[in-house]
């Protein structure tokens, strides 16, 4: 994987300016109108979402250096819900043992300190073990949806897990990175103020290149610049 690639090609886009600050934009627009029962930020983040696929997209594709363009919201919007409908299915095991374990907690806070703790804790390992499994695994499920154009591919449990497995140190890097790209995300509330606005959306983006290269790897055909790259 060129890991760098993924910092750094947002920047070698001729338009890179317009289409950072676009989805900067976008952002803006969701948070200022979230107070419509979050309808927008969930359209903003469902377009973001759409942006990061998008870009998955190319890089499975051979276009390593490209932004995509903001021309299909409807497409987007489309992708970005698919994305979270993804997310929550691979949550559901989490959210499974939170409601079982979530019970005894309860019943016990009042009876038995003791025991309340002891299962307060296995949720929070338990919890702990499947973000972590969840959040190597689902650059890999996007990816195969992506692959196959089939938002099926990301269901097909055994294959995405079995892929993961195979290439486990890739993955393990494209976990780190990403969280590398969520933290400069981050960075951008404390340091910048309102440079989140900028840095959240850019965070998205690295995560969409890092997913697609490491599907390429993991497929064994690294992804090469196309032809209009080469002679740009």
């Amino acid at each position: 994987m060129d890991i760098g690639k993924s910092f750094t090609f947002v920047f070698e886009d001729d338009a890179w300016i317009t289409k950072l600050l676009l989805a900067a934009a976008i952002l803006l627009l969701g948070v200022l109108f979230s107070w419509m029962l979050l309808i927008p930020l969930i359209l903003a983040l469902a377009l973001l979402g759409g942006y990061g696929v998008a870009i998955t997209r190319q890089v499975i594709g051979g276009e390593l250096n490209k932004l995509p363009e903001w021309d299909d919201w409807g497409a987007l919007i489309s992708d970005g819900l698919k994305v979270i409908v993804v997310g929550i299915v691979y949550a559901l095991p989490l959210i499974i043992i939170s409601l079982c374990l979530g019970l005894p907690i309860a019943i016990f806070a009042e009876n038995s300190q003791g025991l309340a703790s002891l299962f307060s804790l296995l949720l929070s390992c338990l919890s702990l073990l499947w973000a972590i499994v969840m959040s190597i695994a689902l650059p890999a499920a996007i990816a195969f949806w992506v692959a196959a154009d089939d938002l099926g591919a990301a269901f097909q449990f055994g294959d995405v897990l079995g892929f993961v497995r195979d290439n486990l140190a890739t993955y393990l890097i494209t976990f780190l990175m990403s969280w590398v790209a969520n933290f400069i995300g981050e960075l951008g509330w404390v340091v910048c103020g309102v440079g989140w606005l900028v840095t959240v959306p850019y965070a998205l983006m690295v995560t969409g290149h890092l997913y697609g290269q490491a599907y390429t790897e993991g497929m064994g055909q690294a992804a090469e610049p196309t032809l209009e790259e080469e002679l740009a």
